[in-house]
């Protein structure tokens, strides 16, 4: 009988355990909730968490309950009969915006929903690799760029859809953007080079081709094509600077749309336009189109006078370059197969990408170091590799990458782009030598960077020099409209980076006033040669305000302060700071930077006036053009032939524009010292901060206050009258703005009176 009884007990199948479908999302099921059983559910919605609400495959929803009669509440037998499977996500569009059936989306979710990085290593990318091994390699994770919109519910996508056609409609006729396209690129791109041109015209036709039904459903196009048109908005918002301001335009006036508007109106709704295409879809959703768009936003900005919103535009730009893999190479996108025009065209594409993300590290330590403002980029975690200096191929498809042959093939505009680079390499140094403050234990850090920015300056390419220079190429068609600009370009960057080198120290080490003086000299002569002959529509650009408001600042802070150093800088110092001032007032109209300046530098020309002793002393017909070689024993190295010449002694530009400077029959020798002959020692400016003129302007609201009234519109001509009147040395002028320290150049300049200074 025990026997019968354990044969009955091992025969005895294991007892089955019940599994009940799951009809949670996982998320309510992992934390034990309630849920409603809607897409994404009410808690995920309630707790941001949309992008990772997901059932099992049998689960019903509530939609699907609701289709087939049944009641999100019904009984417990109902909830296990069987029901089709729920769409897990919204479909978007074809190719890589669907997932596959094998794709568990709280994998792929849970990433851009926690902010994990999908440049980067991380638990949730490592799993997303595992799950995918199966799969073919995208080009360049582009499937990961669609999870903005693969994740977005169906009423989230409403409105996204009607403010993006809304938009869209914004852009004018074919007819307008061809032209302006036209312009952009003509006059334009040369300088920065930061958008492919066949590139960005194989877009535009495709743009062109688009069909208007799929203009309502923006989440179908690709990335490219998506943020397209944001890019396209930039481009003509700057191009519209280029068109003379207050002069009737009878093709491009029809575009306005209020009676008043002016050209730089209607190009702010088209840049504002672009901005808005970029922000409608997050940064879930990235492509390089929006890193173009991005800066040439920032252009435009900077040519508009919107110098903060610049800086902030190109830390953007430079976070989203980085969250699409520019910053490393092995990120680098992949070729979409493996036929050798697929291959090549890829590399073209890593150039491309390489040489975008060279220009913004350029521009962020560029505006670091003249602004003083912290960069976003952190030079001790490596740089991606630096592009190659190769020609412009016919077809990127049939082309393989190969280096210029500077004996044969002209130089490029990467060329010139990898120099800069160079140049804000020595610039980063400047950044570093902050932290030690105005009085470093050692000065001998500040003189190897000097060095090193002299020896960068002798390794200028041959083409690029402004003394004897290579000029083979000057008329060739690839360098002929951007070269000899480049050489003065150039140029002022190296006395900017020397002047920037040596601006904290100049009340405290007389080296350092002597370099930085130099400097600003010098560099106000080539900005000269730069302006001569500048057509009125570039007088808005605002390499015509780089480093001269900080040049005469510093010009004038030595000579008030150390009237009697430098004796052999003080003509050609007195004889440039007249003439910037000038051409800051004849640009006004024009430059809104150069508007805002106004009234500091008319405060800042009478106090420097009473430190000389000498109003404007006039030129003689061979003084100006060999200035330089007078002044500073580097600045033989001018090239005179280089935009110099006997026209700077009339005071008249090549331009035909007048600046106010009277010529001079005889000697420019100025009239001696003021009758104060004060002399002031060092160790009374011991506690004076640094000064950053152009951030103080921009950043602190820097301004000039007479009494209660402002000064900020005043001209050169009422300033000159007072002090004809005999105001003291401008005390009736103060300096005013929101400044943090009480012991900036400003302040000590208001309570400073040389007559009452033993």
């Amino acid at each position: 009988m025990a026997d019968m009884i354990g044969l009955l007990v091992e025969t005895r199948p294991p007892a089955r355990k019940r599994r009940r479908v799951v009809i949670s999302c996982f998320e309510c099921h992992r934390r034990k909730q309630k849920c409603d059983r809607e897409l994404p559910c009410g808690n995920c919605v309630a707790r941001n968490r949309e992008a990772s609400c997901a059932y099992e495959a049998s689960a019903p929803t509530s939609k699907t309950l609701k289709e087939n009669g049944v009641a999100a509440g019904g009984a417990p037998g109902d909830r296990s009969r069987p029901t089709e499977s729920p769409p897990r996500a919204h479909a978007t569009g074809d190719g890589p915006a669907r997932r596959g059936s094998g794709d568990d989306p709280t994998l792929s979710s849970m990433a851009a929903a926690l902010g994990y990085s999908q440049t980067r290593p991380s638990t949730l990318s490592l799993l997303r690799t595992i799950e995918t091994a199966d799969q073919q390699p995208g080009g360049g994770g582009a499937s990961s760029r669609y999870r903005g919109a693969d994740s977005s519910a169906a009423g989230e996508l409403a409105p996204i859809r009607e403010k993006y056609k809304g938009l869209v409609r914004q852009l004018p006729a074919k007819t307008y953007i061809d032209r302006l396209v036209s312009m952009y690129f003509e006059d334009l791109h040369h300088q920065y080079n930061f958008v492919d041109q066949d590139t960005f015209f194989e877009q535009l036709d495709e743009w062109n081709r688009l069909p208007f039904t799929l203009l309502s459903s923006p989440e179908g196009l690709r990335p490219a094509m998506r943020f397209f048109p944001a890019l396209l908005f930039q481009i003509l918002a700057t191009a519209l600077l280029l068109l003379p301001p207050g002069t009737p335009d009878p093709v491009f006036d029809s575009l306005k749309y209020a009676g008043g508007m002016t050209f730089e109106n209607l190009a702010t709704d088209y840049s504002d336009s672009g901005a808005a295409i970029v922000n409608l879809f997050g940064k879930n959703a990235l492509d390089e189109v929006t890193v173009q768009a991005q800066f040439i936003r920032a252009l435009f900005q900077k040519y508009t006078a919107r110098v903060i919103e610049c800086w902030h535009g190109i830390a953007a730009a430079i976070r989203d370059a980085q969250e699409l893999g520019m910053h490393r190479d092995s990120l680098d996108p992949k070729p979409e197969d493996s036929s050798v025009e697929s291959i090549l065209k890829n590399q073209w594409r890593i150039l491309h990408r390489r040489k975008m993300y060279m220009m913004l590290v350029s521009w962020d330590i560029n505006m670091a170091v003249f602004l003083g403002r912290p960069g976003s980029v952190v030079w001790a975690h490596g740089l991606p590799s630096l592009p190659v200096d190769a020609p412009t191929p016919l077809d990127c498809a049939k082309t393989p990458i190969e280096s210029r042959d500077q004996a044969v093939d002209p130089p490029t505009l990467i060329t010139r782009q990898l120099f800069l680079f160079k140049i804000g390499e020595a610039l980063r140094y400047v950044l570093d030598l902050e932290p030690d403050g105005s009085h470093p234990k050692d000065f001998s850090k500040v003189d190897h960077v000097h060095q090193l920015m002299e020896a960068l300056r002798d390794d200028t390419p041959a083409a690029f020099r402004l003394a004897n220079p290579d000029r083979r190429w000057d008329e060739h068609p690839a360098c002929a409209g951007w070269i000899h600009q480049s050489r003065l370009y150039l140029e002022q960057l190296h006395y900017f980076g020397i002047m920037a080198l040596h601006r904290p120290y100049i009340f405290h080490r007389r080296a350092s006033r002597v370099a930085a003086l130099r400097a600003a000299v010098n560099m106000l002569g080539i900005q000269r040669q730069t302006f001569d002959g500048l057509p009125l529509i570039q007088w808005r650009g605002f390499h015509l305000f780089f480093g001269s408001f900080d040049a005469v600042v510093v010009i004038a802070s030595i000579f008030i302060l150390f009237p009697h150093e430098s004796p052999e800088l003080r003509d050609s110092a007195v004889r440039r700071f007249h003439w910037t001032i000038a051409k800051f007032e004849a640009i006004r109209e024009h430059n809104s930077v150069a508007r805002a300046a106004q009234g500091v530098l008319t405060a800042i020309r009478s106090r420097f006036i009473k430190a000389i002793g000498s109003g404007t002393p006039g030129p003689s017909p061979d003084t100006e053009a060999g200035a330089a070689d007078q002044t500073t024993p580097d600045s033989g190295r001018l090239d005179p032939a280089a935009g110099g010449g006997s026209s700077s002694s009339s005071g008249l530009s090549t331009n035909d524009v007048s600046l106010g400077i009277s010529p001079s029959a005889g000697s420019s020798a100025a009239e001696p010292w003021g009758a104060a002959g004060w002399s002031l020692p060092e160790a009374s400016l011991a506690s004076l901060a640094p000064m950053y003129p152009t951030s103080d302007l921009l950043f602190n609201d820097l301004m000039v206050k007479q009494g209660e009234a402002d000064l900020a519109n005043c001209t050169l001509d009422a300033i000159g009258a007072q002090q004809m009147a005999g105001d003291g040395f401008g005390m009736t002028c103060q300096f005013d703005g929101d400044f943090a320290a009480d012991n900036t150049f400003w302040q000590f300049l208001n309570h400073f009176n040389p007559e009452f200074t033993s």
